[in-house]
């Protein structure tokens, strides 16, 4: 059976994709700037998502600020590798802490200041999204769940009108693997990104990620539908315009972000063409692909580089696999 397409006056709507980078790889174990984005360079990528672990944007605004030695430093590496920043992303902050959906209302405050500054990163680093998820909910409020996830669309619409008037193009909302961090199943997906969407000033768009689906347990709302990675990539979510996929490597026991090296690809279960075909079958008009994969710290360089290439070159092999052609790391069909 070939793939089904949704067809328009115009014909059958071809998803554009995009295979982008992150820069989470590493952090505290090579800060400086030019290393990472050497890297970035030599897996043959021009844009990637910022982790925001790198320059946390609450404890470091005023090196944004200031645009003081580290700030500047950074803007010479992306120069330097022909580089662009397509998105600032959460990284592990704001997932850990109770920040926009916190029980006490002055936390909540400071939650939204954070989300503000984040913002702020994005704009000072010439980013049209934000990307990743800007909250966790606290047990207690499990048994309140659907009030609290309005109350957390709210706050969305809220950050959106910010991101709006900062000129940001979009926000992603990532899916994520527990209760306590929405959305974690494809119902609640539509739900949060079609109440958000109602009133936002910016449009608010799915992320998901290949690791966050398969290993959940211990919570009756996650169905098999849901745990099932490839059932998430065909659905039409929200405006159906962009899509972003942390693609990583994983299996069913937990989310590895592993490599996509031959050796990792014999152990998980994500299937690059698979989901190519899957994002197809959604008719979205735009498929963003950033390769989040992360490393134990301590991890060598001359470990994580090689294994970063062979990712990004498997990825664009099974494009080409597919009938894409690549120009720029953007991935079309039908024109050369």
């Amino acid at each position: 059976m070939g793939v089904s397409h949704e067809f328009t006056p115009e014909g059958p709507t071809i998803t554009v994709f995009q295979l982008i980078g992150n820069n989470g790889f590493t952090t505290e174990d090579y800060p400086q700037p030019e290393i990472w984005a050497g890297v970035l360079k030599r897996m043959g990528l021009r844009r990637f998502e910022y982790f925001a672990d790198h320059m946390e944007p609450f404890i470091f605004r005023d090196v944004m600020k200031n645009r003081s030695e580290f700030f500047q430093d950074t803007l010479k590496a992306l120069k330097n590798n022909n580089l662009e920043i397509w998105s600032a992303a959460t990284a592990r902050v704001s997932y850990l802490l109770n920040m926009l959906s916190h029980p006490y209302e002055d936390m909540r405050e400071i939650g939204r200041q954070w989300v503000k500054a984040f913002i702020d990163q994005a704009v000072v680093f010439d980013a049209a999204y934000i990307s990743g998820h800007y909250d966790c909910l606290s047990k207690p409020q499990l048994q309140e769940l659907d009030s609290w996830i309005d109350r957390m669309c709210d706050e969305m619409v809220a950050i959106s009108e910010y991101a709006a008037e900062k000129g940001l193009k979009a926000i992603f909302l990532e899916q994520m693997h527990r209760p306590q961090l929405q959305p974690n199943t494809i119902e609640r997906g539509q739900y949060i990104l079609d109440r958000i969407n109602r009133n936002s000033a910016v449009p608010v768009h799915m992320h998901l990620d290949t690791g966050h689906m398969a290993h959940v347990k211990d919570d009756p709302t996650h169905t098999d539908r849901d745990k099932n990675p490839v059932n998430w990539f065909e659905i039409k979510w929200g405006r159906n315009e962009m899509l972003l996929v942390h693609a990583q490597q994983t299996d069913t026991q937990a989310s590895r972000h592993w490599p996509f090296t031959a050796e990792y690809n014999r152990k998980g279960i994500i299937d690059a063409l698979e989901i190519i075909r899957r994002i197809e079958r959604s008719c979205v008009k735009e498929a963003v692909i950033a390769l989040e994969i992360l490393f134990h710290r301590g991890t060598d360089i001359d470990v994580i580089e090689p294994q970063l290439v062979e990712s990004a070159d498997y990825w664009r092999d099974t494009f080409k696999q597919a009938g894409y052609i690549e120009k720029d790391s953007v991935f079309t069909k039908g024109k050369k």
